[in-house]
């Protein structure tokens, strides 16, 4: 993956002192949402090249994660919606990275569930370094409309 650099980004209007950009991850486009709040745009554009560099091993211990926090919880909603029961591994497959969004001290990972109309969201903390990454679930159930939900989200973590 190609490193970003500042003059990639484009101003985000609809959030105060926030930036995206979009890369290709397998396939597919994923948003990548600077928030300008505590750290230089440079400091968080250098954190998240890095982040990118290891992103193929984040992203599947971060599903891993997801998969075995929610697994019950997915298969009773596919109970009572006559849907059959997934195992971890599969829901894991089901899962697909949208956007990353750095903030301060936080990156997190939003995943849309192929065939559902929600999205996981998972904060991964390097303070271990990236081959020992710790996840934190902040948000389950999402449902996903659009970006509304991250610049909503990127809104209130600015205000309070």
């Amino acid at each position: 993956m190609k490193s970003l650099h500042l003059n990639d980004l484009k101003k985000n209007e609809a959030v105060p002192d926030s930036y995206e950009i979009a890369v290709a991850y397998k396939g597919r486009k994923v948003e990548i949402i600077l928030d300008n709040y505590a750290y230089t745009l440079q400091q968080l554009l250098e954190t998240a090249n890095n982040v990118l560099v290891c992103l193929p091993t984040l992203d599947e211990k971060a599903k891993k994660y997801l998969a075995h926090q929610n697994i019950d919880c997915f298969n009773e909603c596919n109970e009572k919606n006559g849907r059959p029961e997934a195992t971890e591994e599969c829901f894991e497959r089901m899962m697909t990275l949208s956007a990353i969004q750095f903030f301060d001290e936080s990156i997190d990972f939003y995943y849309n569930i192929s065939g559902y109309d929600h999205q996981l969201i998972v904060e991964v903390s390097l303070i271990h370094g990236y081959k020992h990454p710790e996840f934190q679930q902040w948000y389950l159930n999402a449902p996903y409309k659009s970006k509304f939900l991250e610049k909503l989200t990127s809104f209130f973590k600015k205000m309070f």
